[in-house]
């Protein structure tokens, strides 16, 4: 099978895109709390929210992106240090993507974290958290992340909407932590 040099030109880029993608999520702002809450993080999920919740769909250049988040907001988590490994509780953590849009120079990330106990029941905690980045390097009439070579242009910008994302999120789990009782449960919301 012999593919063109259009076609090895293309898989270039994007494996190039993949991998300074991959390395550039560093969350060095999050800082280690004294909050915590009495459970251990089990799982984490980052998706596109459901049609019945997009605000506006995630772009497919973009769908990349998602394994990073999960990774990096992992990271931030045990950064923080707001669960305890050890607790017997245990929780899990799920991230819908409702917006990931571009309005003029402004990337916006939108999304809803929601905290459950094992087995999933209520939400023991909900945060909606929008970021807002700007974009410099943006060509007129762009206006949206459909074409992959604007996303690939605007990766640093895109990570950077995902770290404040994920920053605000840890910050208003701290806020939440601080705000309970060490022996309430979890589960009492």
């Amino acid at each position: 099978m012999q593919l063109s040099a259009r076609c090895i030109v293309h898989l270039t880029r994007l494996l190039a895109f993949i991998a300074i993608c991959a390395t550039a999520l560093t969350f060095g702002v999050v800082r280690p709390t004294a909050a915590e809450i009495d459970a251990q993080l089990v799982t984490v999920s980052v998706e596109p929210a459901s049609r019945d919740l997009v605000v506006y769909p995630l772009p497919s250049t973009l769908s990349q992106f998602l394994p990073m988040w999960r990774e990096a907001l992992e990271y931030a988590l045990t950064r923080a240090r707001i669960f305890s490994p050890t607790a017997p509780r245990r929780l899990s953590l799920s991230v819908r993507v409702l917006e990931f849009s571009l309005s003029g120079t402004i990337l916006t990330a939108f999304a809803r974290y929601q905290l459950f106990a094992t087995p999933p029941d209520a939400p023991v905690f909900e945060a909606d958290v929008m970021s807002n980045q700007g974009i410099s390097g943006l060509a007129t009439g762009v206006t949206s992340f459909e074409d992959p070579s604007i996303a690939t242009q605007n990766r640093t910008e895109v990570i950077r909407a995902i770290e404040d994302n994920i920053a605000n999120f840890v910050d208003q789990l701290e806020t939440f932590a601080r705000g309970r009782p060490q022996s309430e449960s979890p589960q009492s919301r």
